[in-house]
């Protein structure tokens, strides 16, 4: 079966979340009642888990269906006739090198093995949370590659590394089962914005070709009904329900300290602001009609992108901004 075919019945559950919500519980209780051998879902084992096994859910498609891009070619950006100037993008800077991801892409992949430089990193993109993050792919002096579990946990997709088949929260950055249970990767700072526009703040920029174009057709996506849907596909440990699931927010991290910049509320204050978090400077524009943030912000102040529901779900107690400014 195509890559594009299992998304697409994976993302069945979204058109009905009555069912999903069964599935889910059927899965939980499968979960915890084999979580403790090597034998658990999609193969893995969680016995050494730091959160809730029965909260490790089975996402649809098995383990490695969906294929992490491993070799990786870049092209120059005047040759990637497969991506315009208002396609979004996922813009990585490592030393003098800037590679661009597009997100029509990475939605049939999720993972891309990549090695910038000297520095090996990974790119991944959760089409579920609208995730776009990156982190260096090394431990000491041991360099991991990563694949994509098939697992979900709190409605995010789970990594694993090949090396010791450790699970790896996509957005918290952490290990949560596994011999490297516990650890967390360092996060390099991407950005998700149209081509046009990176291309703008970075002419000499590759471009990701085209993993797989015999077998995909990465003109379509099939998460286009999922986008306008309120409904939330899997379980997630904190819900709000006074914004759109879907709604893209821009949200901030330092130490304890979390807030949102709702892109809805940014768009009534006029598109931009300029906020202090933590006493730091945040300047930041929101387009509605490419759902792309453009910020400056400080590099110590961790910065992630995606759906509403995601940001609480991975941060309950996060501000809210709310149309002026905070200290």
């Amino acid at each position: 079966m195509r890559l594009a075919a299992l998304l697409v019945a994976a993302l069945a559950l979204v058109a009905a979340p009555a069912v999903a919500d069964d599935v889910a519980e059927e899965v939980a209780e499968e979960a915890a009642e084999s979580g403790d051998e090597g034998g658990g879902p999609n193969g893995f084992s969680l016995a050494a888990a730091t959160v809730p096994a029965d909260k490790i859910l089975e996402g649809g498609p098995a383990r490695d269906t969906i294929e992490s891009v491993d070799a990786p070619r870049f092209v120059p950006a005047a040759e990637a006739s497969w991506v315009g100037p208002q396609n979004p993008v996922v813009g990585l800077v490592v030393g003098d090198e800037a590679r661009a991801y597009p997100v029509h892409l990475l939605e049939f992949h999720q993972v891309v093995n990549d090695r910038v430089g000297d520095v090996p990193v990974v790119v991944t993109y959760d089409p579920l949370t609208g995730t776009p993050l990156a982190y260096r792919r090394k431990l000491g002096t041991h360099t991991l590659s990563f694949g994509v579990s098939g697992l979900i946990y709190n409605c995010n997709f789970l990594l694993y590394d090949r090396e010791t088949e450790s699970l790896w929260s996509q957005m918290r950055g952490d290990a949560i089962s596994g011999k490297h249970a516990g650890t967390r990767l360092e996060r390099i700072r991407v950005r998700q914005e149209t081509f046009a526009r990176w291309l703008k703040r970075h002419p000499g920029t590759r471009v990701l070709e085209r993993p797989d174009p015999r077998k995909i057709d990465y003109r379509y996506s099939p998460y286009t009904a999922y986008w306008v849907q309120d409904e939330i596909p899997f379980p997630v440990e904190a819900r709000d329900k006074r914004f759109h699931t879907k709604e893209l927010v821009l949200g901030v991290q330092l130490g304890a300290a979390q807030r949102a910049y709702v892109g809805s509320l940014v768009t009534r204050a006029g598109g931009t602001l300029e906020d202090r978090f933590q006493g730091k400077p945040i300047r930041l524009r929101y387009t509605s009609e490419t759902g792309t943030f453009e910020y400056d912000v400080p590099d110590d102040v961790e910065v992630t992108e995606g759906f509403w529901f995601a940001w609480k779900a991975f941060h309950p107690d996060t501000e809210i901004w709310r149309g002026k400014a905070q200290p």
